[in-house]
């Protein structure tokens, strides 16, 4: 006996495509691509992140998908399919980061997911209102104070501005919401949930997308915002966190290197093509982030709130600066709800595939059935997630848990993978593996460049990535620096030294969080290579 969950199969190819490509559709597309963008040099910024797609993002998200098919045959989840590359502490290690990266991932986005559902639903109501009363509309005094009832209402709603206060907010209410939709989906299965979802989800996000897309482009002086957009600071190609950036940005656009693919592709049998279908769900993946989020988010933007835009994260970006623009453009509550509820329909088609390898791997590990395992993760991760909202102030333990799970693992989660397909399978191997099925024959070249640019383009973006960005968060970790910054800047330094214990504590926290994945993931696969020895592959 080979595969524990034989029954699972997708329904049609287009539904794999589909989930897939939605699975990486998400926030990442409408919010952190354009925010990214414009903070790393407008238009040249596209050129680290073309190359970045070209050299990292297709060959990594081709050899996880027959990486997923080849080991398919011990199961579903990542750590079944790894054991047909790796053993011993390796395979447990390996399995561990790929285990806990979507989970954890997924316990702070269906946060910001909340978020979203929020937002959508007060732009629906009307009940949110940012222009101020006794000021003229259309000017700067106007707009300032635009901004700051949608930077107040962004605080209140998520409880940033203090510990605890998400709790005595409303933004608990649309968590649970999120919860039993999302695993609602998850329960019903891969066909009959996430691909049912999807085939549903993905037309609609795209309808709704193009509707506020063609609204946004017949505004006047639209141009300027578009120039603003496109039009590149070559300056900025000089800077190394430019170029970390667009690798960066490539992970979470294509969800490469978070163990998703791997799982989902683990679901296609030697019939089904994994070359086309890999290239066509990142196709529509970076279709949505360009030619969507990139001409919507930035130009709409820019237009109302001129170049200070750039300034705005991720977060500001989508929950201050966007509000402020719907509050001020003809027509803004009836298109601002269309915008929230594709954030959240984006957010859920993300959340919804995070979920699913590790509700595969307690069904594999402890053989519980799909409604045992939907209740041992949904506590789990729902207590999580109200610990991130209850330290959430200035987002700092979200932003924590950003950097070294949805950062920093992921570099080393795709770096693992990259070397195991380009030297421990061989891309001769896979490329024949790959064969089987083919709608579309993978290229010779592609040997190459996933077996030696890859590895090095990893490997140098991580080096400067880790040298850049790792210190500072080391440094966010230490009160009495923390506490001398603060009062070199005249700011708090009981605040300081708050700051610094939540980070502190996050880190350890994480420490903990990987200790325990790794003993679980530890006993699950004893239980696995019990029942389900490795057998020669006579193919």
């Amino acid at each position: 006996m080979t595969n524990p969950n034989p029954k699972e199969r997708w329904a049609s190819k287009l539904g794999v495509i589909l989930v897939v490509a939605s699975s990486a559709i998400g926030l990442g597309n409408f919010l952190r691509f354009p925010g990214q963008a414009a903070q790393n040099g407008g238009g040249a910024f596209m050129i680290p992140y073309i190359i970045s797609f070209l050299l990292l993002g297709i060959p990594i998200c081709l050899s996880e998908w027959i990486m997923g098919r080849m080991g398919n045959r011990y199961g579903h989840s990542t750590p079944s399919i790894f054991r047909y590359y790796l053993s011993g502490i390796p395979l447990r290690i390996a399995s561990t980061i790929a285990l806990i990266i979507p989970v954890v991932i997924y316990i702070y986005y269906v946060y910001i997911e909340a978020w979203c559902l929020s937002y959508a639903v007060d732009f629906i109501t009307g009940s949110i209102s940012l222009a101020p009363e006794g000021i003229t509309s259309g000017t700067k005094e106007f707009t300032s104070a635009v901004v700051k009832n949608a930077d107040s209402q962004f605080i209140n709603l998520t409880g940033a501005h203090t510990v605890g206060a998400a709790f005595s907010g409303r933004i608990l209410k649309y968590i649970f919401i999120c919860y039993a939709l999302n695993f609602f989906l998850v329960y019903l299965g891969i066909s009959k949930g996430l691909e049912a979802f999807a085939k549903k989800a993905v037309p609609l996000l795209l309808i709704c997308a193009a509707i506020v897309l063609v609204r946004v482009i017949t505004l006047d002086g639209i141009t300027e915002g578009l120039g603003f957009m496109w039009n590149p600071n070559w300056e900025s190609l000089k800077q190394g966190k430019v170029w970390v950036a667009a690798a960066g940005q490539i992970f979470f656009s294509l969800s490469v290197g978070f163990g998703i693919v791997l799982s989902f592709s683990s679901y296609l049998s030697k019939k089904d093509d994994v070359v086309l279908s890999g290239l066509s769900a990142a196709s529509v993946n970076e279709f949505v982030e360009v030619a969507l989020g990139g001409m919507i988010t930035i130009p709409i933007g820019f237009l109302f709130l001129g170049a200070a835009v750039s300034k705005y994260g991720t977060f500001g970006m989508g929950f201050i600066a966007l509000p402020s623009v719907f509050a001020m453009m003809p027509g803004g509550q009836v298109f601002g709800s269309i915008w929230f509820f594709v954030l959240f329909i984006a957010a859920i088609t993300s959340s919804v595939s995070m979920i699913q390898p590790g509700i595969s791997f307690l069904e594999e590990g402890f053989g519980l059935v799909r409604k045992a395992s939907v209740s041992v993760l949904l506590p789990f991760t729902l207590a999580t997630t109200m610990l991130i909202a209850y330290f959430n102030k200035d987002f700092l333990a979200l932003d924590l848990t950003d950097f070294w799970i949805g950062t920093f693992l992921i570099y080393i989660l795709a770096t693992l993978q990259t070397l195991i397909y380009g030297w421990k399978i061989g891309p001769e191997a896979g490329r024949k593996h790959s064969e089987a099925g083919a709608l579309l024959p993978l290229p010779k070249f592609f040997d190459f460049i996933i077996k030696y640019i890859t590895p090095l383009f990893l490997l140098v973006i991580f080096a400067v990535f880790a040298y850049q960005s790792l210190p500072g968060y080391f440094e966010k970790m230490n009160p009495e620096l923390m506490q001398a910054q603060a009062l070199a800047n005249n700011k708090s330094v009981e605040e300081a030294k708050q700051k610094a214990e939540i980070a502190r504590g996050v880190f350890l926290a994480l420490l903990v969080g990987i200790v325990f994945f790794y003993n679980v993931v530890h006993f699950g696969l004893k239980n696995i290579e019990r029942k389900y020895p490795i057998e020669p592959d006579k193919s």
